[in-house]
């Protein structure tokens, strides 16, 4: 039998059915912003990312601006995702940068840690972070945010940032400045028709890899989100 070799391109999302619309995974060292409104799936998408890494010995680091570490482990445990033997294990850490008052909030912390613990995977949650640190300017704000970008890139690292935003259809979808300067962008959906909503996802862009092009259905059960690449949203066929 032959060994199973390791592509050393590329990393598992840990979300079923994903990989195959990546075709492959995520590129190694690439940024994606994971954008959708409250409620749509951001969370869980990049704790599994996380919790996939880990399982394959990667250090992992979860950077949290509105959440405790507590809630995060409580979210976890609701999904099914148990992640407190990767956390004693040294392999899933938790750092929260939330704003207190009289605080100054930076971003060297996380940084340090990154750097420190050679992490492989970070997820940002959110990029609200940025916009706490550069409150008074938005161009000091896509400065740091790029900035933030290419220490990653140095340090080796594969990102994934969260980004709220409401848009009810994709064709009413708003770039914000700062998304340019992401690899990828995959958008998360809450699709109506009638009294019911689907959840699908769409991936925007993912610069150099030839993904595809569809809308996607995906549901969040007990295991997190499974994503189904051979079916069409409901809300979305022709009747």
């Amino acid at each position: 039998m032959k060994k199973k070799v390791e592509n050393k391109m590329y990393v598992t999302s840990g979300i079923p059915g994903l990989d195959e619309i990546l075709n492959k995974g995520f590129r190694k060292n690439s940024s994606v912003v994971i954008t959708g409104e409250s409620g749509s799936g951001k969370s869980v998408f990049a704790l599994q990312f996380l919790i996939d890494g880990a399982k394959n010995g990667e250090s992992c680091l979860y950077i949290t601006t509105e959440e405790t570490i507590e809630s995060i482990e409580e979210y976890a445990r609701s999904l099914g995702l148990h992640i407190e033997d990767l956390r004693k294990k040294g392999l899933l850490h938790i750092m929260e940068q939330r704003p207190n008052r009289g605080r100054l909030m930076t971003i060297e912390a996380p940084i340090k840690f990154i750097k420190q613990k050679k992490i492989k995977r970070v997820v940002l949650d959110s990029l609200t972070l940025f916009e706490y640190v550069y409150a008074e300017s938005i161009n000091e704000y896509r400065k740091g945010v790029l900035q933030f970008l290419m220490d990653m890139k140095d340090a080796g690292v594969t990102l994934l940032a969260t980004s709220e935003r409401a848009y009810s259809k994709l064709d009413t979808f708003q770039y914000k400045p700062e998304d340019s300067l992401f690899e990828g962008i995959i958008m998360l959906l809450k699709i109506r028709k009638s009294a019911v909503f689907e959840r699908a996802l769409t991936i925007d862009k993912m610069r150099g890899q030839n993904h595809q092009l569809g809308i996607y259905p995906f549901k969040i059960g007990k295991e997190g989100i499974t994503v189904f690449p051979k079916e069409t949203p409901f809300a979305l066929i022709e009747e």
